[in-house]
């Protein structure tokens, strides 16, 4: 059997949280149950982020080319091409990073742009914003 993150992260929580937390007390029995639920959320982050990055950037890019096409912007329309290719963690994150800040540009070019087409691109993007923060969301702990 080849465990991944999740399975060995689960396990290593709740080991912690049956085996050791019930034999402390105070700050100890405190760091030990919160470090407990910062493993599992690690765990299910693993899972996730790939996924994630990759949906994320396929919208903005999207959007970046909505944007591009709307304005006549060459910059919006290069930015929104492309694929992910590289699926590390860190190449998605720098991908993404970079979406992030055309997005923003573009975000604050269509706030002060008038029009119907104007509003539905500035909606979407607030849409995709609000997806990207819930795809993140991590069944936290009570801390």
């Amino acid at each position: 059997m080849k465990p991944t993150v999740p399975h060995v992260a689960g396990e290593l929580a709740r080991r912690l949280r049956t085996e050791i937390l019930p034999e402390l007390t105070g700050f100890p029995a405190n760091a030990v149950g919160m470090g407990a639920e910062l493993i599992d959320m690690i765990g299910q982050q693993w899972d996730s982020a790939a996924a994630n990055l990759v949906a994320e950037n396929r919208a903005f890019r999207e959007l970046l080319l909505r944007g591009g096409v709307m304005f006549g912007d060459a910059a919006l329309t290069a930015a929104g091409q492309g694929a992910d290719e590289d699926l590390r963690i860190s190449a998605l994150t720098a991908g993404n990073d970079r979406l992030r800040a055309a997005l923003i540009l573009l975000h604050a070019t269509i706030e002060d742009s008038p029009g119907d087409d104007a509003r539905a691109l500035e909606d979407a993007i607030w849409a995709a914003l609000r997806d990207s923060v819930c795809a993140r969301q991590i069944a936290s702990a009570n801390f």
